[in-house]
């Protein structure tokens, strides 16, 4: 094994990888990076990063409902979206979520804007993590997603490790 084409990056060699790759997928609106210890990996776990990148969309629907889950349960999800809306002025506020679903609290709207905007895939471990990938979520500000974000990190098959808030 060489060369495998992979969603997104194209052809990348797993026998001479560099440490970084990062792709800002247009179509999604996100950001997608690979992050590599060694300089190689066998063809096994090649393949595990394309099964991977190829189930992104199905992935970030599986997160928004672990996502809603921990709002409802009281955990990151809920002191997360709580910041903001201590923080943020009406006027901010109304820009994002517009006041305009009487359905829904002030707290669902909210968490109904957040979106994925980056996806950064561990294979090897770099960093000494325990995890295979975190999936980045964020609300946008100004046009511009915040330096605040829930973090989704995942196992290889996509499955929940655990919901962090980062900076």
């Amino acid at each position: 094994m060489a060369q495998i084409e992979l969603p997104y990056f194209g052809q990348i060699n797993f026998s001479q990888l560099e440490q970084y790759y990062t792709v800002k997928v247009n179509e999604l609106k996100i950001k997608v990076d690979l992050n590599f210890v060694d300089n190689n990996i066998n063809e096994e776990e090649a393949l595990n990063v394309k099964v991977f990148l190829e189930n992104i969309l199905t992935f970030n629907t599986i997160n928004k409902k672990e996502i809603l889950n921990d709002f409802n349960n009281e955990g990151e999800t809920q002191a997360y979206i709580n910041f903001y809306l201590e923080e943020l002025t009406e006027e901010e506020l109304k820009e994002i979520i517009g006041y305009d679903d009487e359905g829904l609290t002030l707290e669902e709207q909210l968490l109904n804007q957040l979106r994925l905007v980056r996806v950064g895939i561990y294979p090897d471990k770099k960093f000494g993590i325990n995890f295979y990938s975190v999936f980045d979520y964020s609300i946008d500000i100004d046009g511009e997603a915040c330096n605040q974000v829930l973090a989704v990190k995942t196992n290889r098959k996509g499955e929940l490790d655990c919901i962090d808030w980062e900076s």
